[in-house]
């Protein structure tokens, strides 16, 4: 009896927690929606001043990952002074609660940002030349500038894109998923096997991935900005196996707007000869390189270097 008891009292305590769950999402579905509507709403000029506003109170008083900023920025950039390191996570919340609030506008404000992104280091006319050559190129991003316009950027560029992503839940997933698909991108999501992204390669397509979140599945320990990291090894493994160029590329905003910066990465060769470690660095450094440009700019929200001191040294 008590134990039926105790498991009719556990099946009870679960439903009770599913239910405080549910309600959970029903709010943030809620918020979502509503802000979605008002940001919609407002001129665009209001609308990103509310994004940037909303980023401040995020840091400041609501303290959301506050810690773990600080922290990795401070680690990342150990000659910055309390200051910098401050001024610089103030300027990253800004940052993001601004470019969340344009990707929430809309697509009309989103299509008028696009058409103003500026590609004055010519990766659309290398995309268009890997395609007519080698059939496919990938370009891998990191969560730098704004990655979920950037990969709609390479695909205004006139190449044809299938991006690899991670599937989000709730009303903020729904609004990316039909922003993705109002902005001509073909999606796969992140755990599909490989078989697909190849064939989206010899199909003349451009497959783009943003890769630097924290993996072990796949994956090496790669020193990132001094530290290592565990870092997916699917971009460079894609290219050597479909024998197509790797470029990193990132859409990055300065005070004039948006404008794209790439960087073809050697040592991808097909075969024997290519080596998916070495590869995979490469496009790091140029990720470094564009994170110590911008600082304010990068993601620092994600726990980056987590569970990687047990397991040594870097690749």
């Amino acid at each position: 009896m008590r134990d039926r008891e105790g498991r009719a009292g556990r099946r009870g305590g679960d439903g009770g927690r599913g239910a405080g769950r549910r309600l959970a999402d029903a709010l943030v579905d809620g918020g979502v929606t509503g802000l979605h509507l008002g940001l919609r709403a407002a001129p665009e000029p209001v609308a990103l001043a509310a994004g940037r506003a909303l980023g401040t109170l995020c840091r400041d008083p609501l303290r959301v990952r506050r810690r773990v900023v600080d922290a990795q920025i401070a680690a990342s950039f150990p000659a910055a002074t309390p200051h910098w390191v401050r001024g610089t996570a103030r300027a990253c919340y800004r940052h993001f609660g601004r470019e969340a609030a344009l990707l929430m506008g809309g697509p009309p404000r989103v299509e008028r940002t696009l058409a103003r992104v500026a590609d004055e280091a010519g990766l659309g006319p290398r995309l268009r030349a890997a395609v007519a050559e080698r059939d496919g190129a990938v370009v891998v991003a990191g969560h730098l500038g704004n990655w979920e316009l950037g990969g709609a950027a390479v695909r205004a560029l006139g190449v044809r894109v299938t991006a690899v992503v991670q599937r989000q839940r709730g009303a903020f997933g729904r609004r990316l998923r039909d922003l993705r698909a109002r902005m001509g991108l073909d999606v796969l999501d992140r755990d599909a096997a490989a078989r697909p992204a190849l064939d989206a390669l010899r199909s003349g397509r451009i497959l783009a991935l943003v890769a630097d979140q924290h993996t072990r599945r796949g994956s090496a320990p790669i020193d990132f900005l001094g530290r290592p990291a565990w870092t997916s090894l699917a971009p460079a493994r894609l290219c050597l196996a479909a024998d197509v160029p790797l470029f990193f590329a990132a859409l990055v905003r300065d005070p004039s707007g948006y404008r794209i910066v790439h960087e073809e990465i050697g040592g991808v060769r097909s075969g024997a000869g290519g080596d998916p470690v070495e590869v995979t660095k490469g496009w790091v450094r140029a990720l470094e390189r564009e994170i110590e440009r911008r600082p304010e700019q990068y993601f620092w929200f994600h726990r980056r270097w987590k569970r990687v001191a047990q397991s040594g040294g870097g690749a």
